[in-house]
């Protein structure tokens, strides 16, 4: 890209993915030796490629893999790709993140794929410039990366196969132990950490979802040990507790079905640049003045 913008070139054209039926026929040839897949394999095929999201790289090593092997074999090694992506695939797309310019711009990466797709452009740019990551440039950089997507509604996409990328490379430095992740978002390892309060200082960014009209009770000691907590997301999640347990150094705090009736008092906000607490109960924001510079908050 910085090759281009120097020759200033007229127009540079982006590389369409392949769509289901190419990617269908390209996966096929690998994993059958033929055009089409075997009648018995015709649905399960389909999965593997809409996994893939059109990679040509992720359709020949996935189809290369599964060759000759059993209808039961590929619905375990389908499971198995939701939480940990293929070794070959990973390794090939992980060189583009090694070849980003420091560590302010594989944070951004990391963050996004963790907690920012489908977001606005904006907001993340402002939630991460108090991390002090020079978000604006990062985001620019790591789109002429192709690793991150900007669409015509400003919101920020990345192609499934970059997302599990950027996850195992902050899984696999801490396999065994999710605690000593920097960033948590595989539902059962936060359940693990929240319920046996085994979180640390290393994790810098948390996400958890209920399903439905499901809910899940913590206490707030659970966060106690998370001294750099920077970014909080919470869907269906009840904390009984004191809120002061809760990092001094949280950025982002985005919690659905907020179940207080007000912000507690003793939960530290000076720091917080961006609440949004959806579908909440909130009444009164705060029973006592409080002195905040946030840049939005939306209940």
């Amino acid at each position: 890209m910085d090759i281009l913008r120097a020759k200033k070139v007229d127009k540079i054209y982006e590389m369409k993915e392949m769509n289901e039926s190419e990617s269908l026929e390209r996966f096929s040839w690998h994993a059958f030796k033929q055009k089409s897949p075997k009648e018995d394999f015709s649905e399960i095929s389909i999965n593997v490629v809409k996994y893939s999201g059109g990679l040509p790289l992720a359709l020949e090593v996935l189809g290369s893999y599964l060759f000759d092997r059993e209808v039961l074999d590929w619905i375990c090694v389908l499971e198995k790709l939701q939480s940990i992506p293929n070794e070959q695939v990973y390794k090939r797309l992980k060189i583009s993140y090694h070849g980003l310019n420091d560590d302010t711009e594989k944070s951004i990466f990391l963050d996004i794929a963790c907690f920012f797709i489908g977001i606005d452009r904006n907001d993340v740019i402002c939630i991460l410039n108090s991390c002090r990551l020079f978000t604006e440039i990062g985001i620019k950089v790591l789109v002429e990366r192709s690793l991150v997507i900007v669409d015509d509604k400003n919101k920020l996409g990345m192609h499934d196969l970059l997302r599990d990328m950027g996850r195992e490379i902050i899984r696999e430095k801490s396999p065994k132990e999710p605690e000593e992740r920097s960033r948590l978002w595989f539902h059962g390892d936060v359940l693990d950490v929240l319920s046996k309060h085994t979180g640390t200082k290393v994790v810098e960014g948390l996400t958890f979802k209920m399903p439905g009209r499901s809910a899940q009770r913590f206490s707030t000691k659970a966060f106690e040990n998370m001294k750099k907590l920077r970014l909080l997301q919470l869907s269906g999640v009840q904390l009984d507790g004191d809120f002061k347990y809760l990092s001094r150094n949280l950025k982002w705090l985005h919690w659905n079905g907020f179940p207080l009736t007000c912000i507690a008092s003793n939960f530290y906000q000076r720091n917080l640049v961006s609440v949004v607490l959806e579908n909440s109960n909130v009444k009164l924001v705060w029973k006592e003045m409080q002195v905040l510079i946030w840049s939005w908050m939306y209940l």
